[in-house]
């Protein structure tokens, strides 16, 4: 009677789990358990389950013990290797896959797996090894195809990884990964029109597939088309409130400005980015008199990060400190080789694996780890999770918590992050005793002069201006601009032209709310020299909201361009705050809507008060630009934290 009776559960549960009632089909299995706890099957299809439920660290210890009973099934193996990979220990998950192919040399599955998990720790080569392996023994498998151009994506070869998208969409016309990353291809080549296509498709599937509501939003943004903006908005909030992965954490900077919403969106990120690690703190020993400080980032070429950076490198008292360089970028240009000179020694980590990078900045007994990249592209995060350096810090490349225990410290200031806001944070906050935002005390602008009738613009006409990036353009700041154009007659608005049909959009919904398009005039793209000396034609600089033209208003103070900017509580809207703090001008920091779109109407029509603001720009703008003293309160924070 029991044995029928544990057949018929067991039969049932299994039907509960065929057809996607994978929670039921749980309870129904640890029912059946504790009825019988040697039946390896039981525990193998319970954490099968755990794993497509994401509950993985469940399923390493059902899938443990079902291996503790039956020793010699590969499947078993596979399956832990699998769960433990999602818990981001992928040479545990490595050793699994190697004892289930030695069981069964020719199981695909594991020689697929091997490759994914070899690629998440950076080792492509040993990565291609095993998906070459693969594709001889399942030429049509489309998940080895998606896997294999995840893998090209991976080393910056996108025609490759759309022919292996392509061929992994041919093989199952509704595969949802291989949509999704095809649609991420295009998003990275700013192919915004096709992203959105297939970011849709996408969502048709699934409209709950992790990240791709928000991706499909962003990726709109860069186009100015605000389709169904404030429902996706509203989604995204509710999705976030409710643990869901709906957005990254960079996309979602530039539409909501909560902090507090920002800090349990990254933790719903690195949840499942790096749901389980050895974060274990190293010791602090100072080897030597100098200090060593690691500046890791993609972005060491002709990148504002790098711009605003390097004449820290430049100036770091090497008396004191020695000053390593980690690239993980995607470009090598002039500037990239140039700035190398200016470290004690410069690493290309592109190709390495996270155990190579790990072990070579504990051998050079690196003191400091500085994060540039944090959670923006071609980041590599992964490798301050075994700990490159006993003090890690996140400092300019990303503008908000990275809310993650292995980065210890972000550099800040009073303005930028109040100490109210703190607790928006994962890391302490280092206070610079100026603003935090660095800028080089020189930077060549082009000699060549810029008529206003050689970019289009009219004369004897105020020019209010962003040459901000399409995406940080929202609905409201566009419509704030809108009202100031109606309430200054005899004014445009410039804005830089980032693509044909962002441009066009804005035109659009400029004329809609009865504005001539003959007011709305772009500027196309020059070389950087050239964009920083045609600012000198714009009268007053409009910053976006809620992420701030952050570079883009440091041109503008430099250029002698006054910004009137909109203040919020997240770091990404207090930017252009600490920079004009930092000159004076407090008067141009707005905190509503109401007040930013009245401080540029004041200014545009009241033209002492307008030279007035250009005078104290004038005698203060020296204080941004003065990078050898910005590198020696930088020094102190780094001689504090270790001294």
């Amino acid at each position: 009677m029991i044995i029928n009776n544990f057949s018929e559960i067991l039969e049932k549960a299994k039907y509960l789990h065929k057809t996607g009632k994978v929670d039921e089909a749980i309870n129904k299995y640890k029912d059946l358990l504790n009825l019988n706890d040697k039946n390896y099957q039981l525990f193998y299809l319970l954490g099968t389950a755990l794993i497509q439920k994401e509950r993985f660290t469940e399923a390493v210890d059902a899938l443990k013990r079902a291996i503790k009973i039956k020793k010699d099934s590969p499947v078993l193996y596979n399956n832990l290797g699998i769960a433990l990979s999602q818990l981001n220990q992928n040479e545990d998950a490595i050793k699994n896959y190697e004892k289930a192919l030695n069981l069964k040399p020719d199981l695909v599955d594991s020689l697929i797996n091997l490759g994914i998990a070899y690629k998440n720790l950076f080792n492509f080569k040993d990565s291609i090894k095993f998906f070459n392996r693969s594709l001889k023994l399942s030429p049509n498998n489309y998940l080895l195809h998606n896997n294999i151009g995840n893998l090209y994506k991976s080393l910056g070869n996108f025609e490759e990884a759309h022919k292996f998208y392509d061929r992994a969409i041919k093989l199952k016309k509704d595969n949802i990964e291989a949509i999704n990353n095809k649609a991420e291809l295009f998003l990275q080549k700013k192919d915004f029109e096709k992203a959105v296509v297939y970011f849709n498709e996408v969502l048709k599937i699934n409209p709950k597939f992790n990240y791709a509501l928000g991706k499909l939003m962003h990726t709109r943004k860069n186009l100015c088309d605000w389709t169904e903006y404030e429902e996706n908005l509203n989604k995204i909030q509710d999705a976030v409130k409710n643990k869901e992965k709906v957005i990254e954490p960079f996309p979602m900077l530039s539409i909501i400005d909560d902090p507090s919403l920002q800090l349990k969106n990254v933790l719903i990120y690195n949840e499942s980015k790096f749901k389980k690690f050895r974060n274990e703190k190293i010791k602090l020993e100072k080897k030597n008199n100098k200090i060593k400080i690691g500046y890791f980032g993609a972005e060491f070429y002709n990148h504002p990060v790098l711009q605003l950076t390097k004449d820290i490198y430049k100036y770091h008292n090497k008396s004191k400190f020695e000053v390593y360089g980690f690239f993980h970028g995607p470009v090598k240009d002039k500037l990239h080789f140039e700035i190398q000179k200016y470290f004690t020694k410069f690493f290309d980590i592109n190709n390495n694996s996270i155990d190579e990078v790990v072990n070579l900045c504990h051998n050079l007994d690196i003191n400091i780890a500085i994060n540039l990249t944090g959670h923006t592209a071609d980041s590599k995060n992964s490798i301050y999770l075994n700990r490159v350096a006993p003090i890690q810090i996140s400092f300019i490349g990303y503008s908000g918590t990275m809310g993650a225990s292995f980065i210890d410290y972000i550099i800040g200031d009073k303005i930028l992050i109040p100490e109210k806001n703190y607790r928006y944070y994962t890391e302490k906050v280092l206070n610079m005793p100026n603003s935090f935002f660095p800028g080089p005390e020189r930077i060549k602008i082009s000699e060549k002069e810029f008529s206003k009738k050689s970019v289009n613009l009219p004369n004897d006409i105020f020019v209010f201006g962003s040459f901000s990036n399409s995406y940080k353009i929202t609905p409201n700041i566009f419509n704030a601009w809108i009202k100031i154009l109606k309430l200054t007659k005899n004014s445009v608005l410039w804005l830089l032209e980032n693509n044909e049909i962002a441009k066009n959009n804005l035109i659009k919904m400029a004329e809609i709310n009865g504005i001539n398009s003959s007011r709305i005039i772009f500027a196309k793209k020059l070389p950087y020299e050239e964009h920083l000396k045609r600012f000198e034609l714009m009268d007053l600089s409009l910053d976006t909201f809620p992420y701030n033209g952050h570079t883009t208003t440091s041109e503008a103070i430099r250029c002698g361009v006054p910004t009137v900017t909109l203040s919020g509580e997240s770091f990404a809207s207090r930017v252009s705050a600490s920079l004009l703090h930092e000159i004076g001008l407090e008067s141009l920091i707005s905190r509503n809507i109401e007040d930013y779109i009245k401080i540029a109407c004041e200014i545009a029509s009241n033209r002492n008060k307008y030279q007035s603001l250009k005078k104290k720009l004038k005698e203060n703008n020296k204080r941004l630009f003065n990078s050898k003293k910005y590198t020696q309160d930088l020094e102190k924070i780094y001689e504090n934290l270790v001294l």
